[in-house]
């Protein structure tokens, strides 16, 4: 080896360590002049260096403009191979419209040739993934879906995909199917719509020349999704809020995942509508991810965009149904306010159609007279409830309803919660109805204009006798279990809407109290900031226990980002207020919130932070705020401290 490839010792590019030591893994020191390093003299063993390491290399720098050109080179002449493999299309596979044919002739020209398109042996839609996915529905009602859907187009594998293996999965039994896992989506295509001959004059889609087909895009979800979604919807919701008819839900999806759609606006509404709330569903349950709320905002945006022409379509029972499902969902988001004119023009719909008087509806025998009062009742609660928090008036008097009560105990369960456990059952819809009905009455004869130009003392009776209904409906078998036997009795979304009844209970409660305590004036809103704060500075407060108990419920129950938290944000407020303000002003009460209790409630003030922060509310930050002062004082008078009486002004109560 010449003298030029053995390199100095010591370089930086040269082996610093020789044989031995490098075996041995130990530290070679070499002393000036030395033979050899010093660990191997000590030893007495031959120092040899065998590999050496020649210089690197200087480093080149790369050019990576010219890397990118020829990068950019290669993917256009790859662009340009796989376009010249495709198929090229002569010419046009439809002609341009000639205003000399009539507009019949071309739409039989675009069937044949949609026939003429040869379709995949297993598409994405296969019979098999319809049929097994809804294979797990179990309704209780029994009829022949053929006789529903007659296809006449010559293409029998669209008319049959799905029926078959569907109409036999959904008799005899009770919906009992765990909750799934998300899977993935796909889009689905809606095929041209073949005539069929429905059995019912009232259809789930409804039909009007104004409905813009075309802005519908007619996406359908995977079909083990839909069926999972479905039947979360209809246990979870459903049966507790009948909005819908299960079978006829179910047998919609049906029609929408066998291409045998209409393509209205109308159809694909509900049918998003439902998914939404499915979603919406979903977030609060178990097995929810970050993407449920999402989704339930997408499908809430894809009714949305279709609202213009819904509005232009006449009333019928799915419309009202439509908009009634869009106001739920909306009311579960940041941007709630739209909704309640949705409740309003769904029951002046209602109204319209004459839901509201039965013997209006004795001349028409194919109507499901039962669904339209249930349709009627539920838009009237939700009307009620509505008004009863934002201090407005009602949109149907109670003197012009004529519609039978919704009955307890209904051949097909609607509106039911049934235990988890043994055979325990109320009928939660109709307890809220009658509800409704003192809300309706309480702001008619209490907290509207004519109301307030009576005399004092009779307006003082009236609330008087209101408070007693609402004490007499308070005696109800469910809001006489703890907290604790209805954690074991309930499953979770039953318990939900357990909260969302309390809520509205409490929120009439509250207003009324309210509107004593301060003075007989409907003009303050009592769940508005100023309202609060005056709340806050009564010493004492007749709903206490009340307002304890809806607590208590509230923190056994999902919150969050949720769609339970957003619907009873206002009593959860008013009740944070009257508990802690109440507590504030009466340190030695027997039962004053534990220090636990407190923590529920700190993470119940947490709750109300996200809220506002995502809806930009700045009225909810602001009550916030003032039960966040009252929880610091309440901490500190247990913890020892001295109480500031005047932090809030104390008001006057007059007495009654």
């Amino acid at each position: 080896m010449s003298s030029a490839g053995i390199e100095k010792r010591g370089s930086a590019a040269t082996v610093k360590a020789c044989d031995s030591c490098r075996r041995r893994k130990r530290r070679c020191v070499w002393a000036p002049g030395a033979d050899g390093c010093t660990p191997c003299m000590q030893v007495k063993e031959d120092c040899t260096t065998t590999h050496i390491r020649r210089p690197r290399a200087k480093s080149q720098k790369r050019n990576r403009i010219a890397e990118y050109e020829n990068r950019i080179q290669r993917l256009e002449a790859l662009l340009e191979e796989r376009t010249a493999s495709q198929p090229h299309v002569e010419e046009q596979p439809i002609a341009p419209a000639d205003s000399s044919k009539p507009l019949s002739q071309w739409v039989s020209d675009l069937r044949d040739r949609i026939e003429t398109i040869p379709f995949e042996e297993q598409s994405a839609m296969d019979s098999s993934n319809v049929n097994s996915s809804l294979d797990d529905f179990d309704l209780d009602f029994d009829f022949d879906g053929n006789d529903l859907f007659v296809p006449t187009s010559t293409d029998s594998n669209l008319a049959q995909v799905g029926l078959d293996g569907l109409n036999t999965d959904l008799a005899n039994a009770h919906i009992n199917v765990p909750l799934a896992g998300i899977q993935d989506t796909f889009p689905q295509t809606v095929d041209p719509p073949p005539v069929y001959v429905s059995t019912r004059k009232v259809d789930f889609a409804g039909k009007s020349p104004f409905v813009t087909r075309t802005r519908c895009d007619g996406y359908m979800p995977h079909p083990e999704l839909g069926a999972s979604l479905l039947t979360e919807y209809l246990v979870d919701f459903n049966q507790a809020i009948p909005l819908f008819r299960p079978y006829e839900v179910a047998n919609h999806l049906r029609v929408c995942y066998s291409h045998q759609s209409d393509g209205s606006a109308l159809a694909w509404a509900n049918t998003y509508v439902v998914f939404g709330i499915a979603h919406r569903l979903r977030a609060m349950s178990a097995v929810a991810s970050p993407q449920d709320n999402n989704i339930a905002d997408d499908y809430s945006r894809k009714v949305l965009s279709n609202i213009s022409d819904l509005l232009l379509t006449p009333p019928s029972l799915p419309l009202i149904q439509c908009l009634l499902g869009l106001a739920i969902l909306l009311s579960t988001t940041s941007h709630s306010h739209p909704h309640a004119l949705f409740v309003a023009t769904a029951l002046r719909m209602a109204q319209t159609l004459a839901y509201n008087d039965d013997q209006a509806q004795e001349a028409h025998a194919d109507n499901d007279v039962e669904q339209q009062r249930r349709v009627f009742w539920l838009a009237f609660l939700m009307d009620s409830e509505i008004s009863m928090i934002q201090c407005g008036p009602t949109t149907a008097c109670r003197d012009d309803i004529s519609a039978e009560f919704p009955e307890e105990s209904s051949s097909d369960s609607a509106g039911a919660v049934i235990s988890a456990e043994g055979n325990w059952r109320i009928n939660l819809f109709s307890i809220r109805t009658q509800l409704s009905l003192i809300q309706a009455e309480a702001i008619e004869r209490v907290l509207s204009v004519k109301g307030r130009a009576r005399p004092r003392q009779q307006i003082v009776d009236d609330t008087h006798n209101i408070l007693a209904k609402l004490k007499a409906w308070r005696t109800q078998e469910i809001f006489r279990l703890s907290t604790q036997q209805v954690e074991q009795l309930l499953y979770r979304s039953d318990i939900v809407h357990i909260v969302i009844a309390e809520g509205s209970y409490f929120a009439t409660l509250f207003r009324l109290h309210t509107f004593l305590a301060l003075g007989l004036d409907i003009r303050l809103n009592s769940f508005a900031p100023e309202g609060i704060s005056a709340v806050a500075g009564l010493k004492t407060h007749a709903s206490y226990k009340d307002a304890r108990r809806l607590l208590s419920l509230l923190v056994a129950a999902p919150m969050g980002d949720l769609a339970v938290c957003w619907m009873t944000k206002n009593p959860v407020v008013a009740a944070l207020v009257t508990v802690l303000s109440h507590t504030y002003h009466n340190a030695f009460i027997d039962d004053a919130p534990t220090r636990e209790d407190l923590q529920s409630y700190g993470r119940i003030l947490d709750m109300l932070t996200t809220l506002a922060q995502k809806g930009q509310d700045t009225e909810l930050q602001q009550v916030r705020d003032i039960c966040m002062a009252l929880l610091r004082k309440v901490e500190g008078a247990q913890n020892g401290g001295s109480v500031d009486v005047q932090a809030f002004p104390v008001a006057e109560e007059p007495i009654f």
